[in-house]
């Protein structure tokens, strides 16, 4: 299975608590991901 396969079936919540598929972001164009680790 290819890395971007992978990545498409990862599910998100927001802060209102609402999930969204990982790869509903890049559906109709391409998008960029930034993993930023908090430090604190």
């Amino acid at each position: 299975m290819r890395t971007i396969e992978k990545l498409a079936a990862i599910e998100l919540s927001d802060c209102d608590g609402v999930i969204t598929r990982l790869d509903s972001f890049w559906e109709k164009k391409p998008a960029v991901l930034v993993f930023i680790r908090h430090f604190g």
